[in-house]
C-alpha cells in the first residue's frame, strides 16, 4: 500500500515538472493550464500635458516613462493563479500634480483576460476601459 502511494506521488511530481517545463518552453500564453499567466497593462494619457508614470511591485521596478498627451504605455506582468495576490502600483505625475493608484490588483482585475487591462489616466483619476472610474489614492 505504501509503495503504491509513493508511486502516485512520484507520478504527480513528474506531471507537475513536465507541465512547468512545457510552460517555459512554449510560453505562458500558448499553454493556458499552468500556475502562472501573462497579462498586459496599458495606460493612455488623457491629460492635456505630459504624464510621467512610475510602476512597480514589491520585487520589480518598471522605471519611469513619460507620455505625451494621447500616448500610451504598455507593460506585461506575470501573475500566479494559485496565490491571487499580485499587486502593481504606479505614481502619476504631471505639472502641479502627483498621485498614486494600484493599477493591477489581482482580485479586482482578474477578468482582464489575455488582452490585458486598459486604463485611461485622467486628472480626476484612472478609468478602466469599458468599466469603472476610481479616485486617486490618498
Amino acid at each position: 500500500m505504501a509503495t503504491l502511494l509513493v508511486k502516485k506521488n512520484v507520478l504527480l511530481l513528474m506531471l507537475v515538472a513536465i507541465s512547468m517545463t512545457l510552460q517555459m518552453m512554449v510560453g505562458v500564453e500558448a499553454i493556458d493550464i499552468g500556475i502562472a499567466k501573462d497579462t498586459s497593462i496599458t495606460m493612455f494619457n488623457n491629460i492635456s500635458q505630459p504624464l510621467t508614470i512610475h510602476c512597480k511591485e514589491k520585487g520589480y521596478d518598471d522605471g519611469f516613462h513619460t507620455l505625451s498627451p494621447g500616448a500610451s504605455y504598455r507593460f506585461t506582468i506575470t501573475i500566479l493563479r494559485i496565490f491571487p495576490r499580485s499587486l502593481w502600483f504606479c505614481s502619476f505625475n504631471w505639472t502641479g500634480a502627483f498621485h498614486y493608484f494600484d493599477i493591477y490588483v489581482q482580485k479586482r482585475d482578474k477578468g482582464c483576460g489575455r488582452h490585458g487591462c486598459g486604463w485611461y489616466i485622467k486628472k480626476e483619476g484612472p478609468c478602466k476601459i469599458g468599466g469603472d472610474c476610481y479616485p486617486w489614492m490618498k
